[in-house]
């Protein structure tokens, strides 16, 4: 068994985490406009009257000629890209977290589209999400160590592990209940680009590295990567394609952080200073996070079809766009 790579926090930029976090406030907004943008654009390639609005691969090559589409994945690239600049200044436990704020930008933007109110219970929902976030992140961050293991056996593992989790959410939101389908498309699509951003947080510090292109983890790693970003990418399309914008982008900014942070936790070293009492809260908060996101599938207006009926001032009302 090769022995781990003790890597200290020297990875290709200097550590700055107070840049890192604004990077990714901005990359969140961008996140959140690229999924509402890319939801309307899906909602016009799918029977929104069929049971199981499963996306064939003829509609999803389609989606590369829709100018609309096209523009929402332009938006995600430049999210993606701040995304990759945000890890490479910070510890991923820190940074990964932060993508939560696309969750009431999502929900504004979705309410400013659709010409809806959202609801106090869906504000509420917003609210616990972030608060277990935030919490999540307070602990590990604390906690984190200072210096990453790349032991390239459990990174392997680890990645087949993560990717096996997301592939049976994905058949429970093929094959489920109606009413899941949606939030299990999207948990399955998170668990995929929640590894990738570990995955990337052990490629930013294995090409500082002499001769990297040597290396037989650094092409795993690549080939790893490849998986994680198209089948997450199909997932999150069904996701799309099964509910509203803001219910993939709630579950994609609570899964992902959890899932990369776990990552980094367990495979990379980083909870190496992370104790019982440690984990037993990120636990608590992370459930806490995942009910949020529970509640506002529930919450939501898609799913309370009762309560788009134009009566009194409150009534939610919802138009095609």
């Amino acid at each position: 068994m090769p022995h781990p790579l003790l890597v200290p926090a020297s990875p290709l930029l200097p550590q700055n985490i107070p840049l890192a976090l604004a990077i990714m406030v901005v990359g969140s907004m961008l996140f959140a406009s690229a999924a509402t943008v890319q939801h309307l654009a899906v909602g016009r390639e799918v029977d929104t009257s069929t049971d199981n609005r499963h996306m064939g691969v003829r509609q999803v090559i389609g989606l590369l000629t829709n100018l609309r589409w096209l523009s929402g994945l332009a938006m995600a690239a430049l999210g993606a890209g701040l995304h990759i600049v945000a890890l490479m200044l910070a510890p991923v436990t820190v940074v990964q977290p932060v993508g939560i704020l696309a969750v009431p930008w999502s929900v504004l933007l979705a309410a400013r589209i659709h010409h809806f109110r959202p609801t106090r219970a869906m504000w509420t929902a917003v609210a616990v999400t972030i608060v277990g976030i935030v919490g999540f992140t307070l602990i590990s961050a604390s906690t984190a160590a200072p210096d990453t293991q790349l032991a390239p056996q459990s990174v392997v593992v680890g990645s087949v592990v993560v990717l096996l989790v997301g592939a049976g959410l994905g058949l429970l939101g093929r094959f489920g209940a109606r009413a899941a389908r949606c939030l299990m498309w999207a948990s399955a699509g998170s668990f995929f680009y929640g590894l990738s951003s570990g995955l990337i947080k052990v490629l930013s510090h294995l090409v500082t590295a002499p001769r990297f292109w040597e290396q037989g983890l650094l092409w795993a790693v690549a080939g790893f990567l490849v998986v994680c970003y198209l089948g997450g990418g199909w997932m999150i399309q069904q996701a799309y394609a099964n509910g509203p914008a803001e219910i993939v982008v709630g579950s994609m900014t609570t899964t992902d952080p959890i899932v990369a942070v776990t990552f980094g936790l367990v495979v990379l070293g980083e909870g190496a200073r992370v104790g019982w009492l440690d984990g037993f809260g990120m636990a608590v908060a992370g459930a806490v996070a995942v009910g949020g996101v529970i509640a506002l599938s529930r919450y939501h207006p898609d799913a309370l079809p009762s309560a788009v009926e134009p009566a009194a001032s409150e009534a939610v009302e919802l138009v095609d766009p």
